[in-house]
């Protein structure tokens, strides 16, 4: 008689006591690569058209064709990237994006921390970090202070994932490991290009501060309470390349930040409710 043995779960108990405890996990070869193309393919067409209309208006003359995806937009446009914003989430809101949020292993990961069906956050961002670019150094905050203390209580664990390798020297992240037992802290408005928010530095404990270098395939997982920043971007040449996608644990509240129809419930995976399709979430957008 043929037995089936019991699948083990995606993380370890080591690394469930890692989110546990400090509000981050950092995965490894998670992402297929099938998908960052895809991911990396989007962006590029957002940077065909943004270098169209420099062209057209006479703002460049060379459109760098012949340059690489990772170069292309900083040699090309430089200066002039920035009045193009700081995230291109309704330039890529399609299907790319859609089945980034399905990639298997992290699909378990993120149902294995909730405890419940997966469940996707209409909020996602697409940040091409371009050397020397302040617009995109983003300062320490939680992701609740966008969403507000209405979320204080729910779990909307982000994952960070970029499309080109990074470190301290290009813009990875870093978290503040433990500081998501803070709840909700005051954010107020920084006083520099981007204009995000920001908390102040006091809040920061500088021995719990972890700088996260990582590969392609690779993914942060951070909580929506936990303390975060990108560095800024010091070398020449390459963009980081990256996006963040969120997921929200069933029936918690999303924050204030919704889409356009609040009654959208955008259901990833399973065994109970209807899976969403991409039609029905494209039309969101």
């Amino acid at each position: 008689m043929k037995t089936h043995q019991k699948q083990a779960p995606p993380l370890s108990p080591e690394q469930v006591a890692q989110w546990e405890n400090d509000g981050y996990l950092l995965l490894q070869g998670v992402i297929p690569e099938s998908l960052i193309s895809g991911v990396r393919d989007r962006f590029a067409h957002v940077v065909d058209g943004i270098i169209r209309t420099l062209k057209e208006n006479g703002t460049i003359e060379d459109e760098g064709l012949e340059l690489p995806f990772e170069t292309r937009l900083a040699h090309v446009a430089g200066a002039h990237a920035s009045r193009f914003g700081r995230s291109w989430r309704g330039e890529i809101a399609t299907s790319e994006i859609f089945e980034l949020h399905h990639a298997p292993l992290l699909v378990d990961a993120i149902g294995q921390l909730t405890g419940t069906d997966v469940i996707g956050h209409p909020v996602f961002n697409a940040r091409p970090k371009l050397p020397g670019q302040q617009l995109t150094v983003v300062p320490w905050h939680q992701d609740s202070g966008y969403f507000g203390t209405v979320s204080e209580n729910s779990l909307i664990p982000t994952a960070w994932i970029p499309l080109v390798p990074v470190d301290a020297s290009n813009g990875c992240l870093q978290v503040v490991a433990g500081s998501h037992r803070l709840g909700v802290v005051e954010h107020h408005t920084e006083e520099r290009e981007g204009r995000f928010l920001e908390v102040m530095d006091t809040l920061v404990e500088d021995s719990r501060v972890v700088t996260c270098p990582m590969a392609l395939g690779d993914a942060l997982l951070f909580h929506n309470l936990t303390l975060h920043r990108s560095l800024p971007h010091t070398t020449s040449g390459v963009i980081r390349w990256a996006i963040d996608i969120r997921y929200l644990r069933d029936e918690d509240h999303p924050g204030t930040i919704y889409w356009k129809d609040r009654n959208f419930k955008w259901v990833i995976r399973s065994q109970t409710q209807p899976v969403t399709p991409l039609a029905q979430w494209l039309e969101m957008w």
